[in-house]
């Protein structure tokens, strides 16, 4: 049996935790989201929404959702984060809740709620134009196609068990 002093142990640590600082891609992810969520957040506060509300207000607009579950997946979250992000915002009526099919809901803007999108969407144009003004000429479709890659992969190694 082999056993590690402590200095060849902190060395290996050391090691270990500089490549996990410089290549994870969880927290170069989570640091990209979280600067841009602020961005975001500071730009649509003037529209007094929250990035996470405009999301789903454009998800609902779009209309191609026929179930929560549906329209949380379309947006990347979990139903039970989808319906805790909805209730601010039915009890504001920017959304109603329908029947669908069979006990499923379905959402809707309602008209203060395609006013709060439409005041949104200046905001976001401008800080849309920003961000990619502030980027080489090609960046979104780059960007996109990496982010679809690295969502790809991410469901690929979730889906493999040990």
């Amino acid at each position: 049996m082999h056993i590690m002093d402590e200095s060849s142990s902190n060395s290996l640590e050391e090691r270990d935790l500089a490549l996990v600082s410089q290549t994870c891609l969880v927290r170069a992810a989570r640091r990209t989201a979280n600067l841009l969520t602020r961005v975001y957040a500071t730009r649509l506060s003037d529209a007094r929404i929250e990035p996470t509300q405009f999301t789903l207000l454009v998800a609902i607009a779009v209309g191609k959702a026929r179930s929560a579950s549906e329209l949380a997946g379309q947006i990347g979250i979990e139903r039970s984060t989808l319906v805790r992000n909805l209730g601010p915002m039915l009890s504001a009526g920017l959304v109603v809740a329908e029947p669908g099919e069979g006990r499923r809901l379905t959402y809707q803007l309602t008209a203060p709620g395609q006013v709060k999108l439409d005041q949104a969407l200046v905001h976001w144009r401008k800080i849309q134009k920003d961000l990619l003004d502030a980027m080489p000429e090609g960046s979104l479709e780059a960007v996109q196609g990496q982010l679809a890659l690295l969502r790809r992969a991410a469901r690929q190694a979730g889906s493999e068990s040990d």
